[in-house]
């Protein structure tokens, strides 16, 4: 009787294992890397109601080699189809590619100005759809032009192109505060509140476009052709509807509390000029009702500073030269925070610092009411910036160069 069970137990383990195996292949979805195309950078433009897609991909046989080594191929290649759709693009590229494209390891997605303006959001549904692409590749738009002409540029510091602006855009976001880093989940988020609107950085070709698509012009001491970061496109909802300039991106990103590390500089009390390092900026949203519940907004900042030039005489060592520089600070902060935010306000009439999302928060029975109309509400509020600057540090050495040579 004892056997018997056993027999039964073992006979049960065995078909268990069998149905196991039947429902459970371990291959099912395999992807062999000889049978793909590494995607690290897409464009996307729109031109006579179809979608041209560029992809760039990366040649596995050629990356890693060294300058010296025995191949001069460019390590990516560039591929290009339209369609009414951009998976039907991407279908079409089977007929130019080798391999299928794949799309998880894309580092970048450029968007064209035309599409841009035109409306994104139709390309948005097929990036947030795809199972196959990943959310925290960096967005942008190519200013003037083409986001295929982004991609037909060979950079100097990386062999992948793709990778050189990657890293230049975290570089700039972080040390320059004029750009950003926006990822499509951002985006999109910012796209569909109603209390504020998105912005793209955008990137533009400089120098001859012909030139840039050669591999000689990574060779080149001063390559004739470059990458150029060119401050933020403001949108409206999901389309393009201007170009912030380097002053009006650096004020925004301020108001966006997205401002890292960047420089500025006042003119010394006796002439000259002192300039300043801004180490560490927090921002806050700030609102309350003012005559006829129309909204007022304060955009309250605090700032670390170091000063880093001082082309002047003027005497350090006494506080009360480092307290008037400190104000000055300040007072030139605020002004020119302030004016930039204004002209954003009376110019595009959107909302991309997210006044709205704090009015929402402090007021949302009054919110309810404006909602609807807000881009045009929005053109009537007043908009002030104050700014609170300590000065951290004043260098190695105390007194400037310039006063130091004239008291000898």
């Amino acid at each position: 009787m004892l056997c018997t069970k056993q027999k039964v137990s073992h006979i049960s383990f065995l078909l268990l294992l069998v149905i196991l195996l039947a429902i459970l292949p371990g291959c099912w979805s395999k992807k062999e890397l000889n049978e793909l195309a590494i995607v690290m950078a897409m464009g996307i433009d729109y031109d006579d109601s179809d979608y041209e897609v560029s992809i760039q991909v990366m040649k596995s046989s050629e990356v890693g080699k060294s300058e010296g080594g025995s191949s001069d191929g460019a390590p990516v290649i560039t591929y290009r189809t339209s369609g009414k759709t951009i998976p039907e693009a991407l279908q079409r590229m089977l007929s130019v590619a080798p391999r299928v494209p794949y799309l998880s390891h894309i580092r970048v997605l450029i968007f064209g100005e035309s599409l841009a303006r035109s409306g994104v959001s139709d390309a948005l549904d097929f990036l947030s759809r795809n199972q196959q692409l990943r959310t925290d590749f960096f967005m942008l738009v190519s200013k003037g032009g083409k986001a295929s002409e982004i991609l037909d540029v060979v950079t100097s510091f990386e062999n992948i192109p793709a990778n050189s602006l990657y890293s230049s855009i975290l570089l700039s976001e972080k040390k320059w505060a004029v750009t950003g880093r926006v990822t499509l989940q951002q985006f999109i988020t910012q796209m569909e509140r109603r209390g504020s609107n998105p912005v793209l950085p955008g990137v533009q070709v400089v120098g001859n476009k012909k030139e840039g698509e050669s591999h000689e012009n990574k060779k080149r001491v001063v390559p004739m052709t470059l990458l150029k970061h060119v401050g933020l496109a403001v949108f409206n909802r999901d389309r393009l509807v201007g170009w912030l300039g380097e002053p009006l991106s650096k004020s925004t990103n301020y108001a966006l509390n997205e401002v890292n590390t960047t420089s500025g500089y006042i003119e010394g009390p006796e002439g000259g000029i002192v300039g300043f390092e801004v180490r560490r900026t927090e921002s806050d949203i700030k609102v309350k009702l003012g005559e006829d519940n129309v909204p007022e907004f304060t955009v309250k900042m605090t700032m670390e500073t170091d000063l880093n030039s001082v082309q002047s005489t003027v005497d350090l060592q006494k506080s009360d030269t480092v307290e008037w520089i400190n104000r000055k600070i300040e007072q030139k902060v605020d002004s020119y925070v302030t004016r930039d935010l204004r002209i954003i306000q009376e110019k595009y009439g959107t909302d991309v610092f997210g006044f709205g999302e704090a009015l929402h928060r402090k007021y949302p029975k009054l919110w309810k009411k404006l909602r609807d109309h807000w881009d045009e509400q929005f053109k009537q509020c007043k908009i002030t910036v104050k700014s609170k600057v300590a000065i951290r540090r004043i260098g190695s050495i105390v007194q400037p160069v310039k006063r130091e040579m004239n008291e000898q």
